[in-house]
């Protein structure tokens, strides 16, 4: 399963990317890649949790690093100019991710109202119990007004799951086309010498 997570990367390498694609030939191998921040714990990967595991292996202090496993050999790239392009490739799909972010933000906020609301039904039930009849036509409006909310909110979450969809699959395009990237780049951080074989 392909994981994504969300990384700030700098645009400033796009340019130097084609020419790599030029560079890496006919290698069509299906690269994996993580790409640990200077710093900090933001990841942006194409792959699994144990190629995390190893890119996290390999990390000298706090620098970044970009992992890439390739037909069956693992490589490591700290080189900043080589760095700067793999941010390039994956700008995209941070970009992307930063949306998704939002977007779940969005539909926790709407989980919240949801649950309220059903809190707030529960209560009413629990009043009709030993309510009076009179009551119970007063608590029963009460009632369908929160299930009309409970709908509308239902609603709403259904329409921010479909984005969602949409947005996760716009990620696994990304991701798709970031790979001949990637391989173009491990071809390049090869001819320089500039990529540590790790396997």
């Amino acid at each position: 399963m392909r994981v994504l997570l969300p990384l700030l990367a700098s645009l400033a390498a796009a340019a130097a990317v084609p020419a790599l694609a030029a560079a890496a030939g006919s290698s069509d191998g299906d690269a994996s890649y993580v790409y640990l921040a200077d710093g900090g714990d933001e990841v942006v990967m194409s792959g699994n949790g144990t190629d995390l595991g190893h890119a996290r292996t390999f990390r000298a202090g706090k620098g970044p690093l970009l992992y890439i496993r390739r037909d069956g050999a693992a490589y490591v790239i700290r080189d900043a100019a080589l760095l700067d392009q793999a941010r390039a490739i994956m700008a995209p799909q941070n970009d992307l991710g930063r949306r998704q972010g939002a977007l779940g933000e969005e539909q926790a906020k709407l989980g919240e109202k949801q649950a309220a609301l059903g809190t707030e039904q529960g209560r009413l039930g629990s009043r009709m119990a030993t309510a009076t009849v009179a009551d119970m036509v007063r608590l029963g409006e009460e009632q369908s007004r929160l299930a009309e909310q409970q709908t509308a909110l239902g609603r709403q979450q259904a329409a921010l799951g479909n984005r969602q969809a949409a947005m996760g699959s716009e990620q696994a395009r990304l991701a798709r086309e970031a790979q001949p990237r990637f391989n173009a780049l491990l071809a390049e951080a090869i001819r320089r010498g500039a990529a540590q074989r790790v396997d």
